[in-house]
Formats: C-alpha cells, structure tokens, sequence
C-alpha cells in the first residue's frame, strides 16, 4: 500500500475519496461532518485535506495543514492534479487497492469457491479475479464499468502530461525572460 500521501476529503468529495481508495490511497471520508474536525484530523494524522470548500480551503492553510483546493469536479482533471501535485499512481495495481465504500485495504484472490456464495452464479463463471474486503465483506470484480475506469485514468495521464508540458514550456519562458534574450537586449 502507498503509505504516502494520505487524504482525508470534504463531503463534496466522495467521488474522489472513491477513486484514491482505489488507486490504493488511505483516503478519510464523511458524508457529514464539521470542518474544525476536517482540519484536525489533517493535521493529527497528517493528511492531505481535499475541498471544494474555499473558506475551509483558506483555514486549513492559515493554519498551516497541507490543503488542496479542487477547482474542477471533473475526476479526470482531479486524479492528474493530485499526480502532479502530489505524485499519486495513475495505475490501479490489484495487489495494492482498498475498499471504494469503507477505505479498508482489499484482499486479492482467484479462488471461485471463496467469493461463490457471495456474488452471482453468473458473476462467479464469468470473472476470475476478485477483491474481498474484509472490514465491510462486500466483493469486487473487473466487470463491464472497468473500460470506464481504464478510460479515466489514461485521460488522466493525458491531461498531467499535457500540464507538464506547459510548464516546462513556462520555465522555459521565464528563463528565456530572466536571461534578457528576446527582449531587445541580445548583445550584438
């Protein structure tokens, strides 16, 4: 398991707690709960504290706790800023995931007769990998959304490489300026 960077996420932010669970990142989520407790458990576990929240947002960093603000609810656009800002995986690894619903980490197994009388005949004859969690006992498989998830974590690739290249374009820039080159200043 990632042991770092660890999050805990505002509850406008479920659909990302979901998707750094699965990528394998301890990540806190309540669907209710005050900011003062947001900000302490952030700072008490040394999380990374994830909003849409601008006033939490701006106490988080007054108070000095690591905070990210999201901008774009897009899960795309928010899986390649936490990569570049905070180096997370883009890949899902099936040996390294937790659990979507309690953050638990999952076990991996190919055993049929383990997971058979807990997911559908259909389910069991169809898939061959699965996940159990064994907090909240709910089982997982690679079934017809997984093209989703493969499609959203290589846009997300898409979308970092492309922020990386525009700064690298802006370093660049700024090197080019603080050189005076191209500024009518080129000796001659």
């Amino acid at each position: 398991m990632p042991s770092h960077p660890r999050f805990v996420v505002d509850s406008m932010l479920g659909h990302v707690a979901r998707w750094l669970r699965l990528l394998g990142y301890d990540t806190l989520y309540y669907r209710k709960i005050d900011d003062w407790k947001l900000l302490k458990i952030a700072k008490n576990e040394d999380r990374i504290l994830l909003t849409r929240d601008q006033g939490l947002y701006n106490r988080a960093k007054k108070l000095r706790i690591r905070a990210f603000f999201v901008e774009d609810p897009d899960i795309s656009s928010v899986l390649a800023e936490l990569s570049t800002r905070f180096n997370i995986q883009l890949e899902f690894n099936k040996n390294d995931t937790r659990c979507p619903n309690c953050n638990t980490p999952l076990r991996y197994t190919t055993s049929v007769a383990e997971i058979a009388h807990k997911v559908s005949k259909n389910i069991a004859l169809k898939y061959r990998e699965f996940w159990i969690c064994p907090s909240c006992k709910k089982v997982y498989w690679q079934g017809t959304h997984w093209k989703t998830i493969n499609d959203i974590l290589e846009n997300s690739k898409i979308k970092k490489a492309s922020r990386l290249g525009n700064m690298a374009i802006n370093m660049k820039r700024v090197a080019v300026e603080d050189s005076g080159i191209g500024a009518g200043n080129e000796s001659r």
